[in-house]
C-alpha cells in the first residue's frame, strides 16, 4: 500500500434514525476522535455516532487514517521504548488529535495497547503523548481491548455474525486478543503475548525464514493457544479477524491492488485459499513482499510472523474459512467516547 493510498480518508455512510413525535430529532449525536496506539502502528478513526431512541447506535466514518511507528521494536530485549520511537509515537498522536479537532470531534480518546503495557517506561511514554496529543492515554488492559474488539467486529459484520457462535482475532504488534461469544456479547477473552512485531523479534532472523525459525516460531504460538484458550469452543461456526496481516491476507485473495476497507470488511477467505496465501507471505524473501502494492509501509518484515499465527489460530479454531473485517480497537474506542459523552448529556 503506497503512502497516499494509505493517508487516503474514506467516508462511510450508516443508516440515518428517523425524527421523533412532531418532527423534532430522536437521536443523540456526537462526533468523536479515537486513536489507537498500537504495538506497530497509530490508527486514527473521526466518526460520527448517533444513538436513537432504543438505544441503538449507528456509527458514520468521516476519517480513517493510519501511520507505522513500531512502538515494540526491541521491547522484548530492552524492556523499554526507545526514546526515538515514543517521540514518534508523540508526533504521530498529536496530529492525528489536532486533525480530529478540526474537523469537529468533541471528545478525543486515545487508547494504547500491548507495549504500552509491558514498557518498564510506559508511564514516561504515556505522558509524552498525552501532553503532545492534549487527551489523556488510557493504557488498555488486555481484556478491555478484547472486549471493545469484538463488539466492533460483530457490529461491522452484522447479521452474520449475530446469530451463532463467533470467535474474533486481533492480530498486533504486540499482542494477540482472542474472544468467543454469541452475538453482540462476549464470552471467554484471553490476550496473549504474541504479536506480528515481537514474535518476528525472537524466532525470525533470516530472509526468507528459515524452517527451523517457522517451526519454533509455530511451538511457541501453539503452546500459548493451547493454554490460553482451552475454555473456548473447539470450533466455531464464524471465524473473523483484525489487523493488518488479515487486511493483507484479504486484499491478496481480492487481487486488491490498494487498501479498500469497502472491499475487505465481511470478506471471507475460505479455508482452501487460506493456507497456500500463508505459505506464499512466508516463503516470499522482505524486498518482493515489500513491492507488492497491499502491503502497508511497516509491514514487510513482520508478515511472515504474523502469517504463522493466523495459521496457528485457525489450526485452533476450524472452521469453513476466515472472515476479514477492518473495523477493530479504534473503532470500538470511538464508541466508547460516544457512550462517555452521550452520559455526560
Amino acid at each position: 500500500m503506497n503512502p497516499s493510498a494509505r493517508r487516503r480518508t474514506r467516508s462511510e455512510s450508516a443508516r440515518a434514525p428517523g425524527g421523533g413525535p412532531g418532527g423534532e430529532p430522536s437521536t443523540k449525536l456526537v462526533r468523536v476522535g479515537a486513536i489507537d496506539i498500537g504495538s506497530n502502528s497509530i490508527r486514527l478513526l473521526i466518526a460520527d455516532v448517533q444513538r436513537d431512541a432504543g438505544g441503538r447506535e449507528f456509527l458514520r466514518v468521516i476519517v480513517r487514517a493510519g501511520e507505522p511507528c513500531r512502538l515494540a521494536r526491541g521491547l522484548a530485549r530492552a524492556g523499554g521504548i526507545e526514546p526515538a520511537i515514543a517521540e514518534r509515537a508523540a508526533q504521530v498522536a498529536s496530529e492525528f488529535a489536532a486533525r480530529a479537532r478540526s474537523l469537529g470531534a468533541t471528545r478525543v480518546l486515545i487508547g494504547a495497547t500491548a507495549a504500552l503495557r509491558q514498557a518498564s517506561n510506559a508511564a514516561d511514554v504515556a505522558a509524552l503523548i498525552e501532553e503532545s496529543a492534549g487527551s489523556p492515554v488510557r493504557v488498555l488492559s488486555g481484556d478491555e481491548e478484547a472486549r471493545l474488539v469484538y463488539r466492533s467486529v460483530v457490529h461491522a459484520l452484522g447479521r452474520s455474525a449475530r446469530g451463532q457462535a463467533t470467535v474474533v482475532f486481533d492480530l498486533g504488534g504486540g499482542s494477540t486478543e482472542v474472544v468467543s461469544g454469541v452475538a453482540l456479547e462476549p464470552g471467554r477473552w484471553v490476550s496473549l503475548p504474541i504479536g506480528a512485531v515481537n514474535l518476528t523479534d525472537r524466532f525470525l532472523h533470516s530472509d526468507p525464514p528459515a524452517p527451523e525459525e517457522i517451526e519454533a516460531l509455530r511451538a511457541a504460538v501453539r503452546s500459548q493457544l493451547d493454554q490460553g484458550c482451552a475454555g473456548m469452543p473447539a470450533r466455531v461456526p464464524l471465524l473473523a479477524g483484525v489487523g493488518g496481516t488479515v487486511t493483507v491476507l484479504g486484499a491478496l485473495d481480492r487481487q486488491l491492488e490498494t487498501y479498500d476497507p469497502a472491499m475487505l470488511e465481511g470478506w471471507a477467505i475460505p479455508a482452501e485459499r487460506l493456507g497456500p496465501l500463508i505459505e506464499r507471505l512466508v516463503t516470499t524473501a522482505r524486498d518482493r513482499r515489500g513491492a507488492w502494492p497491499v502491503m502497508g509501509e511497516g509491514r514487510a518484515d513482520i508478515i511472515a510472523a504474523g502469517a504463522l499465527v493466523v495459521e496457528e489460530l485457525f489450526r485452533r479454531f476450524p472452521s469453513g474459512g476466515l472472515v476479514c473485517s477492518t473495523q477493530g480497537l479504534r473503532f470500538g474506542l470511538a464508541r466508547l467516547a460516544a457512550e462517555e459523552a452521550f452520559k455526560e448529556g
